[in-house]
């Protein structure tokens, strides 16, 4: 029994409480803190904890996150640094500290490198005799030594997946500068420098679930695992660790189709559906790759690239091949889940939605578009009128050095002044908008933790920074309860679990956080500094302690 708390529970009929109960996994009141309410709730067993006057909110659910992929990635060399410079230097640390054995690292940015990007000469430098390679913080490319391209047999005559979206950057001489775009292209690679197996992915992801619950976590959607291995037998690695007790989250995962020469999606996915389905983990949608990134010209324009006016970018798929492949995952119950970082490809995705639903018998559909870097204003009121979900990046969306050097430049200013990241909008028009990180994939900051994403959907602004300059439009900055709603009920909408989480109520799981302070009294710069105090998921703390009394 939780007392004395300002309990924020994302349910429209019953906003605030003081008091919540639990009883094994389930919430059974919310209501006042009232003795006579209470004690049909209190036994002889009941442990009664006054939160005294501290805030608890609905669980987090990430609704877009790589956590097999991520807890491995990130696991080397902190790249997070604000120049090139910075960056070289922390390398250099990083091999002293470590002066055998294959390297890896994460975070260098976009902005550090011109558009051919890194060269491996920089990173034979610092390690000449050994394999080294760094993940980009978009996590769309790689840059490898010229060790690592040795081991791997990459050379002159090495096959482009798919040239001008997916390649190997090459020299005035086409030899590969070490530079590789987009993860068809790099995964292989990395797949023979590392055993990329699902006991591999499995160790890293169980340590970091600890860190997972210590903020606030207690769901989210897998959005995809990498191309290396069977997915099935990937994301298997999630029910071992739930079978001893180390899954601290509830999941929706994905099965994905990244291109058009990929088998048909719909038998693979019904395969591991049956094969990956438990009590806490469940398949929740295809996940399909639409478009690239404006970083790397791939993402797809309604209007061609300011800086690149030869292209707009394109669509992974055909629009025909787009409009049949949700066609049939919508008439066989599947919601989909669509990369979309450019406005033409958010336009497609509807247009086959739209379609979808015409020709398709209704039911309950979940559709989701993700990322949305840059939305056309016509099309931000058919997300509601559709029932598309929103899934934003706000966490993406700060005047940082990606932002202003980089997307400025590909959009242009008009488009980038006025499309990018429109997420109140998107709420406002009727949207269901879902928040969630990508991590660890980032455009300049890399987190995990909702408190950093929900501080930067208010401010729109670098965290520690109140000076910092606000990235436009100004007005798309949220409010704290549309970001906890993001947070919260709509994510676990978008992969199906609105009846059991998401908002405090009798009758669903008791997946909570408890905070230090209640954000609703917090400066916006300041949200990032409170604390996760405890966190609970199915009844069970995994995160924190709380204080208990008898009454």
């Amino acid at each position: 029994m939780l007392r004395n708390a300002r309990i924020y529970t994302v349910n429209p009929q019953q906003p605030w409480a003081q008091a919540l109960a639990v009883r094994g996994k389930d919430i059974v009141y919310v209501g006042q803190d009232d003795d006579a309410a209470l004690k049909a709730h209190i036994g002889a067993g009941t442990r009664v904890v006054d939160l005294q006057g501290k805030m608890v909110v609905p669980g987090f659910i990430d609704s877009h996150i790589h956590p097999l992929l991520s807890s491995f990635m990130t696991a080397g060399a902190d790249l997070q640094h604000e120049t090139r410079e910075q960056m070289l230097r922390a390398l250099e640390d990083y091999a002293r500290a470590h002066p055998a054995g294959l390297v890896s690292g994460f975070g260098w940015r976009t902005d550090m490198f011109g558009p051919e990007g890194p060269d491996r000469r920089e990173l034979d430098r610092i390690f000449p005799d050994r394999p080294a390679y760094m993940l980009n913080i978009d996590y769309h490319s790689m840059w490898f030594n010229s060790r690592a391209l040795e081991m791997v047999g990459v050379d002159r005559n090495t096959r482009d997946p798919a040239p001008g979206f997916a390649f190997w950057q090459r020299d005035k001489d086409g030899e590969p500068t070490g530079y590789a775009v987009e993860p068809a292209t790099y995964m292989e690679a990395l797949n023979k420098l590392v055993p990329l197996t699902p006991e591999t992915f499995g160790a890293y992801v169980g340590k970091w679930m600890p860190r997972a619950a210590a903020a606030g976590l207690t769901g989210g959607f897998d959005a995809g695992v990498p191309p290396v291995a069977d997915q099935g037998d990937l994301l298997s690695a999630y029910l071992k660790l739930e079978r001893r007790g180390e899954l601290l989250m509830r999941l929706g995962v994905s099965y994905a189709t990244r291109g058009p020469d990929d088998p048909p999606p719909l038998p693979g996915l019904q395969a591991v559906r049956a094969r990956i389905h438990s009590e806490l983990v469940h398949v929740a949608a295809l996940k399909i790759m639409g478009d690239g990134t404006e970083g790397g010209w791939t993402a797809a324009l309604l209007e061609p690239y300011a800086d690149k006016p030869e292209t707009r970018g394109a669509t992974t798929f055909p629009t025909a091949q787009f409009h049949a492949l949700i066609a049939e995952a919508d008439k066989a119950g599947v919601n989909v889940h669509v990369h979309c970082d450019g406005d033409a490809c958010t336009r497609t995705v509807l247009d086959a939605v739209e379609a979808a639903m015409a020709a398709n018998p209704p039911r309950d559909r979940r559709h989701t578009i993700c990322h949305l870097v840059s939305i056309d204003p016509a099309d931000v009121p058919r997300f509601g009128k559709l029932g598309v979900l929103a899934q934003v990046g706000v966490n993406w969306a700060t005047a940082d050095p990606d932002s202003l050097g980089v997307l400025r430049l590909r959009l242009g200013s008009q488009r980038f002044e006025n499309n990018v990241y429109p997420a109140r909008a998107l709420v406002e028009s009727g949207a269901r908008v879902t928040l969630g990180t990508d991590w660890a994939a980032a455009g300049y900051f890399s987190t995990y933790k909702p408190l950093d994403v929900i501080q930067i959907g208010m401010t729109r602004q670098l965290i520690g920074k109140p000076d910092a300059p606000i990235l436009p439009p100004e007005d798309q900055r949220m409010t704290l309860a549309q970001m906890l709603k993001g947070y919260t009920l709509d994510p676990a909408y978008q992969i199906g679990l609105d009846k059991q989480v998401g908002s405090l109520e009798v009758g669903k799981r008791a997946d909570l956080v408890v905070l230090g302070r209640n954000l609703f009294e917090v400066a916006p710069h300041d949200i990032h500094k409170v604390a996760v105090v405890a966190t609970m998921m199915n009844g069970r703390l995994t995160h924190g302690s709380l204080p208990a009394a008898r009454r």
